[in-house]
């Protein structure tokens, strides 16, 4: 068994793994579990799941609205790992409806030699949105949360229902994920630290009027601060290998349990007779593809 790890680890590893693309393309608007070219339970889902977190925003904004400086709302991890959620799943639900509904667009799709420009997109931000949600519910609720912070609705809609339908989401889609692609978490959540230096040193506060967005990340004990940006890429990382572990059992699953392969009777009532060169054809019929003397 460890040596299998150690082949596939191996296997994904290389270069070719790096970059962004990956066919057949179509994997990318199919789900895993989808039997047909097509599947309406995977459109609605994705329709529902778009819905979904673009209520999730909505509500975050009116409770921040209500209860806080509303401008304030931006500066949070939580909030842009949010809005990924539901900039992820509309752009989600936006190929899947266009693949379902234009049969010339999915004839594109299943035909391209090189995966369209918005998969790429889509899928480099489905890579950001899943590792993010992961770990900003982990690092809520291990470190930040304490009992001050109201456990209400919003609370655990931001902080534990997005980890959760990105987990879903991953064991439901058919595309794969790739080691190397840990890079794009990462960048993302470097790009937060970036805006929180220039946010302190812009004189920005927390909604309490402190100087720092949060308190593991107060700049003005840099050292403090760069501990919890060292922990967040570790976590990140191992968070990514398991996504990636994740996505190898949902393709052995699918191949193991759903997905048959199909078995060539042994006892065949074909009525086979010989062809003009010798070859059986069934039921007689003539195969130019096999009969055809011509020379080329």
């Amino acid at each position: 068994m460890p040596s299998k790890v150690v082949a596939v680890c191996k296997d994904e590893l290389r270069l070719r793994n790096c970059g962004m693309g990956h066919l057949p393309a179509e994997e990318f608007v199919k789900s895993q579990w989808q039997s047909r070219t097509k599947s309406t339970i995977f459109l609605l889902y994705r329709l529902a799941l778009a819905i979904f977190f673009t209520a999730v925003v909505t509500n975050s904004i009116v409770v921040s609205v209500t209860s806080e400086d509303w401008a304030k709302y931006f500066i949070y991890l939580t909030h842009w790992g949010i809005l990924m959620c539901m900039a992820t799943s509309l752009v989600g639900a936006a190929l899947v409806a266009r693949w379902y509904f234009h049969p010339e667009y999915s004839d594109k799709i299943c035909n391209c030699e090189e995966m369209p420009r918005a998969f790429k997109v889509y899928w480099m931000m489905h890579n950001i949105t899943l590792i993010l949600s992961i770990c900003i519910t982990i690092i809520y609720w291990a470190i930040l949360h304490n009992a001050e912070m109201v456990v209400d609705a919003n609370n655990i809609l931001i902080h534990a229902t997005n980890c959760v339908f990105m987990l879903l989401d991953l064991v439901i889609v058919a595309y794969p994920v790739r080691i190397w692609h840990v890079i794009q978490p990462i960048c993302f959540g470097l790009l937060f630290c970036l805006f929180s230096v220039v946010y302190f040193l812009c004189g920005g506060t927390d909604k309490k009027g402190r100087p720092f967005i949060y308190n593991v990340l107060d700049w003005r004990s840099p050292g403090k601060s760069m501990v919890t940006v060292v922990g967040t890429i570790v976590l990140a990382v191992m968070t990514h290998v398991l996504m990636f572990f994740l996505y190898k059992l949902r393709t052995f699953l699918y191949v193991r349990y759903f997905n048959p392969k199909p078995i060539l009777p042994t006892n065949s009532t074909l009525n086979l007779q010989p062809g003009k060169d010798g070859i059986s054809m069934v039921y007689g019929q003539h195969n130019q593809g096999f009969t055809n003397t011509e020379k080329y």
